[in-house]
């Protein structure tokens, strides 16, 4: 109708659809003369090759590389085109893959899965009951669990970690959660982690463990508690990660972070730290004085130390302030005497209740204080650190 209407009489409704509907057009034509969009090999590795100005850029390769035996280790020297495999030293199957088309990525990947999960690969059982069974009790049976050749750790318990991996495989069918289940429901799990000297004098590394260790929860667990005590932690699930600082353009081309003037009641910001975006070479200083690894170099386990910069870290971050300042809204919400505070403060994040004494002695410390320092001493005690 807008079309039919002439010119001089068109109203400005008209006149802007009329507008809207050339800037389509034209943007629909420029879209058809553009190149078809190159297509990117999923998951594929990528090359460098000159640029022509004396830089390198990153090209997506199409198909998998060939790639062969080169003599004395020189690129310059390639002998024998080597095929899909595996380790030749683990027999359970022929070390190189039968594929009708060796090119084909999708049946290269799926004859290194196959291999991975044969029943008689010994080495993928036993590797993920170790791995779990160092999650539960701080360190594996074999205390090297991203090595079980002959310069890793001997198994302590060689005979129960040989047990775990043939029951995970032929009892539990390969499920974790009969895993995880079997190992907490287990005497060994459940024993105290009380020190004795009689056991100490023995087994003063407790490799054959006479008692439970005890812990200190890791960076990324002590996070989600946190968040968890002062009832923020979001458990949505999925999505993409969240950036817990701000990012500016840096000298070069690594941009520069600030962790510290990150607002923390931003959207986002109470999600569970596996999505925490974590930029490589530039640590957040609050995970890095928890022990975070260094995410440059392989961290087959955590390490864990103590230090007075963690002390200081846990009692002034503004992580911490803050979250103990909701935990305490949360508390004093719920609750009208303070002795019922106090109590519910320590129930969320000792799991227990607290004693006389200690009522009496926290409920002189609110009243000078107040209740959000209270939150953050708990939040810093020991009995919230350690897993016993």
């Amino acid at each position: 109708q807008a079309l039919q209407t002439p010119a001089l009489e068109r109203t400005s409704e008209q006149q802007l659809l009329l507008a809207a509907t050339a800037l389509r057009a034209a943007g629909e034509s420029g879209l058809k003369k553009l190149p078809p969009p190159a297509k990117v090999y999923a998951a594929g590795p990528s090359v460098m090759i000159p640029t022509g100005n004396g830089g390198m850029q990153s090209q997506a390769l199409t198909e998998p590389k060939v790639v062969h035996v080169l003599q004395r280790g020189d690129f310059d020297k390639p002998r024998d085109i080597v095929m899909p495999g595996a380790l030749s030293a683990l027999t359970h199957e022929p070390a190189r893959f039968s594929l009708k088309d060796p090119l084909h990525e999708a049946s290269r990947r799926a004859a290194l899965a196959n291999w991975l999960v044969h029943p008689e690969n010994v080495l993928t059982w036993r590797s993920v009951v170790n791995r779990v069974w160092h999650y539960h009790f701080g360190r594996g049976l074999c205390d090297t669990p991203s090595d079980f050749g002959r310069m890793g750790g001997v198994p302590s318990h060689p005979e129960l970690l040989n047990w775990l991996a043939v029951w995970f495989r032929d009892d539990a069918n390969g499920s974790l959660k009969q895993l995880h289940r079997l190992i907490v429901t287990s005497e060994t799990y459940r024993q105290s982690s009380q020190h004795g000297d009689d056991g100490a004098e023995i087994d003063g590394e407790n490799r054959l463990l006479w008692r439970q260790n005890r812990h200190r929860l890791d960076a990324d667990a002590y996070r989600d508690f946190t968040l968890a005590v002062s009832g923020s932690l979001d458990l949505t699930m999925g999505g993409p990660g969240v950036q817990h600082f701000k990012q500016s353009k840096g000298p070069q081309s690594t941009p520069a972070l600030d962790y510290t003037s990150y607002d923390w009641n931003t959207p986002g910001a109470s999600r569970r730290s596996i999505y925490r975006y974590v930029w490589r070479g530039i640590a957040d200083p609050f995970m890095e004085a928890l022990d975070f690894p260094d995410l440059g170099l392989l961290s087959p386990a955590r390490s864990f130390s103590a230090s007075s910069l963690q002390a200081l870290t846990l009692y002034n971050n503004d992580f911490v302030l803050h979250h103990a300042e909701r935990m305490a809204a949360k508390v004093q919400g719920e609750n009208d005497a303070p002795e019922s505070q106090v109590t519910q403060a320590v129930r969320l994040v000792w799991l227990r209740e607290p004693t006389n004494d200690e009522i009496h002695d926290f409920v002189e410390f609110t009243r000078i204080n107040g209740l959000p320092a209270l939150c953050r001493i708990l939040l810093n005690s020991n009995e919230f650190l350690f897993v016993d």
